[in-house]
């Protein structure tokens, strides 16, 4: 399942939201040349300029793994005791940025494709077809592990099948905002995602933690907001880090014709991540009740929160981009790795850290402990990214064509 969404993106030279950024020419582009032995010529454009490669994505998609097994692995793990210590609140605090970072890269992977397709002078409506058709195969995925976890569970509450998690929301995301943000005559929809995104922003408090009648299908109302543990990831306010990720996308995407313009590019992206933490930080100070929430769970649901998460993702992209331009591609990459399989990676580690296999493990170590067992789960992890990498290509490889030139596969979820 993992290589239904994941391996498919390997086929266009990457298999991480970060598929290249090249665009092949179309067949109509080129000079006018002459057909040897006809007589004719073909009146054609000059090829654009190819465009480099964003490995800082594939980075990012790893490092939003990693992070993703450290915040669950010490939430499950750690005893009393080791919840109570500076070190586990640390963890609280980095948990916070994995779930934001798998959104925001699904908006910069929905921002590769358009501009991909742009290229190929793909018609906006076979645009939004794509990305909605990938969104609904992550939605069944969602559910498919919803109910693995559900009998390996013991079938312990039906409820559980219904919860809407990260892969509902991602899923949910790509359909909804494949309409917002798929270009318009040829061009990004900068201003519809824009707007769309400060409306999700705003009504984020307002709509997240709602009540919804109880005569309408909590199924489905848990998708907009509602209460925990149905609406873990409701898309107000989430849904605002996808359309956020596209316009990120689109900057990256057309910086990266120049190498100056693409460091440049990421020397903009962190300073900006700065300055939203210092404003926010300033603000909060001036006034840490400017506005007023019910509580901490809906004050996570403010635009306070969402921009200071926001800025700290602008340091770890600059950061990303450092360290693949220093470092060989060529060279092992713990995030690369995990960028090529986060699915799987998912998929499995939830099993491990919550599930009963290793249930005799839940609430009893110490920090110490559970980081000894962070390690071993990471090295775990990593060997069957590895054996997924080598053994298994996906089920799209007897049944999917080889995209054209360099133009990215079809999206991988996170």
């Amino acid at each position: 399942m993992d290589s239904d969404l994941d391996s498919d993106l390997a086929r266009a030279d990457s298999s991480s939201l970060g598929v290249s950024a090249r665009v092949s020419a179309s067949p109509r582009d080129g000079l006018i040349q002459a057909q040897p032995g006809s007589g004719q010529t073909s009146v054609s454009t000059p090829a654009p300029r190819a465009r480099r490669r964003l490995d800082a994505v594939d980075w990012l998609r790893g490092l939003a793994v990693l992070l993703m097994i450290q915040t669950h692995l010490y939430d499950a793990w750690c005893n009393k005791a080791a919840k109570a210590t500076v070190a586990y609140t640390w963890t609280r605090f980095i948990g916070g940025i994995p779930s934001r970072l798998f959104l925001l890269l699904v908006g910069v992977s929905m921002a590769i494709r358009f501009e991909s397709q742009l290229a190929a002078k793909v018609d906006r409506a076979t645009m939004v077809r794509t990305a909605a058709k990938r969104g609904l195969e992550v939605i069944a995925l969602a559910y498919l592990f919803r109910l693995q976890e559900y009998v390996l569970g013991g079938c312990w509450d039906w409820h559980d099948l219904y919860r809407v998690d990260i892969l509902n929301c991602i899923g949910a995301s790509m359909v909804v905002g494949a309409f917002i943000t798929a270009p318009w005559r040829g061009r990004p929809a900068i201003i519809p995602t824009l707007l769309a995104a400060a409306a999700v922003i705003a009504l984020g408090p307002i709509i997240g933690p709602m009540h919804f009648p109880s005569y309408l299908p909590r199924p489905l109302t848990s998708y907009l907001g509602g209460q925990r543990p149905m609406a873990w990831f409701p898309l107000f306010p989430s849904l605002a880090w996808p359309l956020v990720g596209v316009l990120v996308g689109h900057y990256w995407i057309r910086s990266s014709g120049d190498a100056r313009k693409q460091a440049l590019a990421f020397v903009i992206t962190g300073a900006v991540g700065v300055v939203l933490m210092r404003a926010v930080g300033m603000v909060r100070a001036h006034n840490p009740y400017i506005i007023h929430y019910p509580s901490d769970l809906v004050q996570q649901m403010g635009p306070g929160t969402f921009f200071y998460r926001l800025g700290q993702i602008g340091p770890l992209a600059l950061l990303a981009y450092l360290v693949t331009r220093i470092f060989p591609r060529h060279w092992f990459s713990l995030m690369r790795l995990f960028g090529q399989t986060s699915l799987l990676i998912y998929w499995v580690h939830v099993e491990l850290v919550y599930g009963l296999l290793l249930g005799r493990l839940h609430n009893r170590l110490s920090m110490w402990g559970a980081t000894v067992g962070l390690v071993l789960m990471t090295a775990a992890m990593a060997g069957v990214a590895k054996l997924r990498l080598k053994y298994w290509h996906g089920w799209r490889k007897f049944s999917v064509p080889k995209p054209a030139g360099n133009l990215p596969a079809p999206l991988g979820p996170l």
